[in-house]
């Protein structure tokens, strides 16, 4: 036999045949390894709140704790009301007579001290200066003393007196109206408190009644008094003053 020729040039394919039936399933292999982890997803959003779930039985009464510090007394409250009178409780037996006392002794007599003086003339009064008593009245004793025709009482003895006046003012002419007329004691040529009187005229036919009294204490003598008369262009008149002393310094 002779030697092989080359191969051929390869013929074109033929068409494919049809599929053939699928085989049985083959055993199923050994488990491969854990692969890695993936990564964690995003949190879900919160859901709503549900509903509130029914009360739970009262659990026991837990034991009593120590007692506290007392607190502060509060204010006292209304006085209640007086209760009923108590009975009246038997009289009780009269006790012996005490001893006589000492007599005392007779009480000292003596006639009151007194001085008065008084001006019926209308006289004009001077702003700052002393009313002026023309005339003395009744008087006892040797205490006050008083020239007539001027302004100037003296006391001579210590002791308590009590001095009141009373007059009249009006206006005099030129006086300026509403006109504030002023008269008060002077005890050595201090202002008595509560020795004086004020009175407003308003028109030249005003008339007023000016009054005071006062006690005062005299304990260094001689001690001189006198009326003040304070305002411009007035008159005064019916004047009268009485000084009496009510009793010595204890």
């Amino acid at each position: 036999m002779g030697p092989m020729g080359p191969t051929g040039p390869t013929g074109a394919a033929g068409p494919t045949g049809p599929t053939g039936p699928t085989g049985a399933t083959g055993p199923t292999g050994a488990t491969g390894p854990a692969g890695p982890a993936g990564v964690t997803g995003l949190t879900g959003f919160t859901g709503p709140t549900g509903a509130t779930g029914p009360e739970g039985p009262a659990g026991a009464t837990g034991a009593t704790g120590p007692t506290g510090p007392t607190g502060p007394t509060g204010a006292t409250g209304p006085e209640g009301p007086a209760g009923p009178t108590g009975a009246t409780g038997p009289e009780g037996s009269t006790g012996p007579t005490g001893p006589t006392g000492p007599t005392g002794a007779d009480a000292p007599t003596s006639s009151p001290e007194l001085f008065s003086a008084y001006s019926t003339p209308s006289q004009t009064g001077t702003d700052g200066a002393p009313l002026v008593f023309d005339r003395n009245g009744v008087t006892n004793g040797t205490s006050i003393t008083h020239t007539a025709n001027s302004g100037l009482f003296t006391i001579q003895d210590p002791g308590i007196y009590q001095v009141a006046f009373n007059g009249t003012i009006s206006p005099a002419s030129g006086a300026s109206f509403p006109l504030t007329v002023t008269v008060y004691l002077e005890q050595q040529g201090v202002t008595v408190p509560g020795a004086g009187a004020q009175k407003t005229l308003n028109s030249a036919s005003d008339l007023a009644n000016v009054a005071f009294s006062q006690l005062i204490q005299v304990t260094d003598t001689p001690t001189t008094l006198q009326v003040i008369g304070q305002g411009n262009n007035f008159y005064y008149g019916g004047i009268a003053l009485t000084v009496n002393k009510l009793g010595n310094i204890n």
